[in-house]
């Protein structure tokens, strides 16, 4: 009998977040193997970096933790990632009409003034 010995990673030594948003979708890995046609054991080679996680499998795995693409790299690779917050406000952002637009560039100029303009106002081209 041989004893195996377990490698366990921090989180922020993941070669990708994959298993994180996984685990924040409330999805195992079979699951997530289900969802992308591959089996459970490709889906933990691609968490723990034993594959490299090609464009192919960010298209195909994206979608089924509810994340873009570029999510499911490690945040220092990917600096301008949005949260789930920032995602739901441009949705809303995207929704609104015109008058509504103008009306939340007006309250957020008042709010967090833009740092170009001493005065607090920002000149949209």
């Amino acid at each position: 009998m041989s004893a195996e010995i377990l490698h366990f990673f921090r989180v922020i030594d993941a070669p990708n977040r994959i298993r994180e948003l996984r685990k924040l979708a409330g999805l195992s890995q079979q699951a997530v193997a289900d969802a992308i046609c591959v089996s459970k054991v490709t889906v933990s080679q691609l968490e723990l970096g034993k594959m490299q996680l090609t464009h192919e499998y960010m298209r195909r795995i994206a979608p089924a933790l509810g994340v873009t693409p570029a999510d499911l790299l490690p945040r220092s690779d990917n600096p301008d990632g949005l949260t789930a917050e920032e995602r739901d406000l441009i949705a809303r952002l995207r929704e609104a009409d015109d008058t509504q637009r103008t009306q939340l560039r007006q309250l957020v100029d008042v709010v967090i003034p833009h740092p170009s303009n001493q005065d607090g106002t920002r000149k949209v081209a």
